[in-house]
């Protein structure tokens, strides 16, 4: 006996093939989402391991209220770490915007120039490519801060500011109302002293192996200093991210789900 299926089957395919292919369309845009997905997740976690060693990132950081004297660095460094200068000066644009200023790094927390050049003299800075996108901002365009104005020459990435948080108890980040930048050392000091904040990067001269095994510094405890690690912040800032692409990936399969049943059903 013949199943009647041989000749319903495709009458049904015939006449109810727009909503049979926009349920296929549906399933592999979903498929290739989540695929992609896992395939992004995977990366992020490679060049967050990768950028470590490629631009020396710090494995914590501490701020004083004032320099560091030599024989305090020194005693810090018994501890089995290398200390950084990193200091910086946030001041107001005349867009609104904050922006953190720094000198060039190059020992510690290294640069990532992805347009432009470097500033090198006198009213030349480079600003974050994120903080530039939002506001509109390019390579050769001017911001002005109090009486001074710089020239945009690069857009850049700093290492330690996958994320644009200006205070690491902040829930979100705002690259609108701030970013960081590059300026010269001559400008750098130029901007007004008085803001000046002492930042600290420090790295290990031995990296422990394991999270587990990784030593207080008693020096900067004695200090009565916090010194958060960028580890800690950096882990956040994925694990930020993952979170995002996956409650993303969730709503637009659950929004396929729905239209498969108004389909089916309708």
């Amino acid at each position: 006996m013949k199943s009647p299926l041989r000749k319903r089957l495709p009458r049904e395919l015939k006449s109810e093939f727009g909503k049979y292919l926009v349920v296929f369309i549906m399933m592999a845009i979903t498929i290739g989402f989540v695929s992609g997905f896992l395939v992004a997740d995977g990366s992020m976690l490679r060049a967050y391991d990768d950028s470590f060693q490629k631009y020396n990132i710090e494995d914590g950081y501490f701020q004083t209220k004032k320099k560091l004297t030599p024989a305090q660095k020194e005693d810090i460094e018994k501890s089995d770490v290398k200390v950084y200068e990193n200091f910086y000066i946030e001041q107001k644009l005349t867009n609104g915007s904050t922006i953190r200023f720094f000198k060039n790094r190059k020992e510690v927390d290294k640069v990532c120039l992805m347009n432009g050049k470097m500033p090198k003299k006198s009213g030349e800075i480079a600003v974050d490519r994120m903080y530039a996108d939002n506001n509109e901002l390019k390579v050769g365009d001017t911001v002005k801060s109090r009486k001074k104005t710089f020239r945009i020459t690069g857009l850049v990435a700093l290492s330690d500011y996958s994320a644009l948080f200006q205070n690491n108890n902040d829930t979100m980040f705002d690259a609108v109302k701030f970013g960081v930048a590059i300026v010269t050392d001559k400008d750098f000091e130029a901007l007004n002293q008085v803001k000046v904040q002492y930042n600290y990067a420090w790295i290990y001269d031995k990296k422990p192996a394991t999270e587990k095994k990784e030593k207080k510094i008693r020096k900067i405890e004695e200090l009565g200093l916090t010194y958060p690690k960028r580890t800690d912040v950096l882990k956040t800032t994925v694990l930020t991210a993952g979170i995002m692409l996956f409650g993303g990936a969730f709503i637009f399969i659950i929004d396929t789900a729905t239209m498969y049943l108004f389909a089916v059903m309708g």
